[in-house]
């Protein structure tokens, strides 16, 4: 069930006229994935001495995340997955 408000979330993000979300980029960690909005950064709409908010990250657990997968393909929403070992 809570894939299915993420996907609400990105899909409305997605549509916002104000900012221009390119896709959407999973870091997948063993015990949790955390999921970031990622925007065009030559975006130049609004004020310029006023920082943009842009939406918070997301943390789920791996099942969650292979369910919001699925429908990230069905609606077409570009995303892509990163596995970096930090040290």
């Amino acid at each position: 069930m809570k894939d299915k408000s993420i996907l609400e979330g990105v899909l409305l993000e997605m549509e916002r006229q104000d900012r221009n979300m390119t896709m959407v980029e999973f870091n997948i960690h063993p015990d949790m994935v955390v999921m970031n909005y990622v925007y065009d950064a030559h975006e130049t709409v609004g004020d310029v001495h006023k920082k943009r908010h842009d939406h918070d990250p997301e943390i789920m657990d791996h099942e969650t995340f292979a369910g919001l997968k699925d429908k990230l393909y069905e609606n077409n929403v570009p995303f892509r997955e990163r596995r970096d070992d930090f040290i």
